[in-house]
């Protein structure tokens, strides 16, 4: 008895958890009590607690195979794309390319002279581009100096002359270089003169054994004469950006800025024009 009062709390959680598991075995087996129902009433909750724990660990795991999936649909979407943007860019190349290779026909027939198109491949920046390489050579019937043009917007200009070939290439030397004589004149006076490179790393070129008595200008046009037989006559070379006369010469000077700007062409035209090679040894190299 005295068991029963110092555990009484325990005793009555006993007495009430009994009552219900009778209560419950009482309805489920039609107010028959017995052995097997008392049991199942007392299995049922824990049937139903795993029952319902089983299941959600079910979708649960479910959950995570469907997120798997979802990556993996993911990871092949990304790469789809990146593979489509690598196409989209190699078909906007191919674009560019073709233009490019459409505005060159289009130049050529617009240069009057029979022709070659060709792409520039490599420049010298150790010499400031005092050398151009381009992908034609002897096997496109390139020869040494023939003439090079350049189109500079809707302009054609003179870019150099062709001093090497091999195979598949040659080597152009632009009208900037000091080793080059180029027989020009101006447009509206017809003066004379010889034009090479001003200076070693210079951009400009420099027009001498010009007439004092002729009056030249800021921005008069300075075109080949024709002289040397390499460059026909008429041809764009550049603008007049100064002009001096030295008291100790019979001649005044003039500094040039080519037409073309060698640091952005990418194509040029190889005329298919060779001189006369007595003529070029009669003018003494003069182009």
């Amino acid at each position: 008895m005295e068991f029963f009062i110092r555990h009484k709390s325990i005793v009555v959680f006993v007495v009430f958890f009994l009552f219900c598991i009778i209560s419950l075995s009482v309805q489920t087996s039609g107010m028959t009590l017995s052995l097997e129902g008392m049991g199942r009433a007392f299995v049922t909750p824990f049937q139903k607690g795993y029952n319902g724990i089983q299941q959600n660990i079910r979708m649960l795991w479910a959950g995570f195979t469907e997120l798997g999936d979802v990556r993996d649909q993911l990871r092949k979407t990304r790469d789809k794309l990146q593979h489509y943007e690598a196409v989209a860019e190699e078909l906007g190349e191919i674009k560019k390319e073709n233009d490019r290779l459409r505005k060159l026909l289009d130049m050529q027939k617009r240069v009057q002279y029979d022709s070659i198109a060709a792409m520039i491949i490599s420049k010298d920046p150790d010499n400031w581009f005092r050398t151009i390489v381009v992908n034609r050579g002897s096997a496109d019937g390139v020869r040494v100096n023939m003439p090079v043009i350049a189109y500079v917007g809707e302009e054609k200009a003179v870019a150099g002359k062709v001093v090497e070939v091999r195979g598949s290439v040659s080597v152009i030397e632009p009208i900037i270089s000091t080793s080059i004589k180029l027989g020009v004149m101006f447009q509206e006076s017809r003066f004379p003169g010889l034009l090479s490179g001003y200076a070693a790393n210079s951009n400009f070129a420099m027009i001498d054994y010009i007439n004092k008595s002729a009056a030249i200008n800021l921005g008069d046009v300075v075109v080949t004469s024709g002289q040397g037989g390499i460059f026909p006559q008429g041809m764009l070379v550049g603008k007049v950006i100064r002009s001096f006369v030295s008291e100790s010469s019979p001649y005044q000077r003039a500094i040039v800025a080519p037409i073309v700007n060698y640091n952005q062409i990418e194509e040029v035209f190889i005329i298919k024009k060779e001189p006369d090679k007595e003529l070029v040894e009669l003018m003494g190299k003069v182009e």
